[in-house]
């Protein structure tokens, strides 16, 4: 490997920083051709690293060769309820030059590690492009995980699903809170049981339910509702999304869809499918992105069934925080 300089990455290296994702982007959108959309061009990409960097705190590294910037990854401080003290690197957070080899980011990331533990962020979360496998290799390497599945459907190639349920499936309106507020458990609890377990926070749920409530008198909201005997069965909720990097011009966002445990097998979500696929189209729009925990049995097998491809993952990598004391930097540890 060469010998770079790694230092800290800064605003003034944005410039250098755009050649590299724009190239990166380049090569996704030739692997992945509805990322080849109006966000990749070098104004818009300038806009979003400028406004990362005022707008949170960010930590970085670059690695320069001869001066010149060869990759980076920058990272967000972030603090919220559900995971607490962490970095959150986002889809524009690194970029390597196309010579470079995964070792690049591996080191990268060792010597930008150190900062975040500084910071008392132990858990680290990345959106990994996969149009490279450069980038997810690099990760796998260093120890994280697949968390979450990032994916956008083609609407031109989407195939209806035959023997479907013979459900009613309707538009939600505003008398459709109650109802809508009653599913707000059927993606929780898929996600809180095997082999996912992830952790029900009553705090978090409760912020879920009213959500679900609230999103009936959301003039944006497009909301499908699958019932038999005016008795619910289950749902799909999308919204109209902005361009960025990682989402398609013309797309739409498949934010939110659920099937009681109950009715699984029976083809509700298929028959629900179809129909958000006819609306959508009918609208105009080209594609439709949604995302999935990987662990969940249940959306990671349907949805890439529905035509969704992945286009990036979330990795994330929990590092021991018993770290903080349990160092060779500790003089009790060398005491012993």
């Amino acid at each position: 490997m060469s010998e770079y300089e790694f230092r800290l990455i800064t605003i003034d290296d944005i410039s250098e920083m755009v050649d590299l994702l724009i190239d990166r982007q380049t090569l996704e959108s030739e692997e992945l051709a509805l990322l080849r959309n109006s966000c990749l061009n070098t104004t818009y990409i300038t806009d979003s690293l400028e406004k990362l960097f005022t707008s949170s705190k960010v930590i970085g590294i670059g690695a320069f060769d001869n001066g010149k910037l060869a990759g980076y990854i920058i990272g967000e401080i972030k603090i919220d309820n559900r995971r607490g003290r962490h970095v959150w690197i986002p889809y524009e957070g690194i970029a390597i030059r196309s010579d470079q080899s995964s070792e690049l980011i591996r080191n990268l990331y060792a010597k930008v590690a150190i900062l975040w533990l500084e910071q008392g962020c132990f858990m680290h979360y990345t959106i990994v492009p996969l149009g490279n496998q450069v980038y997810y290799d690099a990760f796998i390497k260093l120890s994280f995980f697949i968390e979450q599945v990032h994916g956008v459907m083609n609407i031109e190639e989407y195939k209806p699903f035959e023997n479907v349920s013979d459900a009613k499936i309707r538009v939600a309106n505003r008398m459709d809170s109650e109802t809508m507020g009653n599913m707000y458990t059927i993606i929780q609890s898929y996600q809180n049981s095997s082999p996912c377990f992830a952790p029900a926070l009553p705090e978090v749920l409760t912020d879920i339910k009213n959500g679900y409530k609230c999103a009936v008198e959301d003039d944006d909201a497009m909301i499908f509702i699958a019932e038999k005997e005016l008795r619910g069965l289950g749902f799909q909720a999308y919204w109209p999304i902005a361009p960025d990097l990682m989402v398609p011009d013309n797309g739409v966002e498949l934010s939110v869809a659920g099937t009681y445990y109950s009715q699984m097998g029976n083809g509700v979500g298929k028959k629900l499918m179809n129909e958000g696929y006819r609306i959508m189209k009918e609208k105009g729009y080209n594609s439709i992105v949604a995302d999935w925990r990987i662990a969940n049995l249940a959306s990671s097998t349907f949805w890439p069934k529905c035509g969704f491809k992945p286009i990036a993952y979330r990795m994330a990598r929990c590092i021991d925080s018993n770290l903080a004391w349990a160092n060779f930097n500790n003089p009790s540890v060398n005491q012993l």
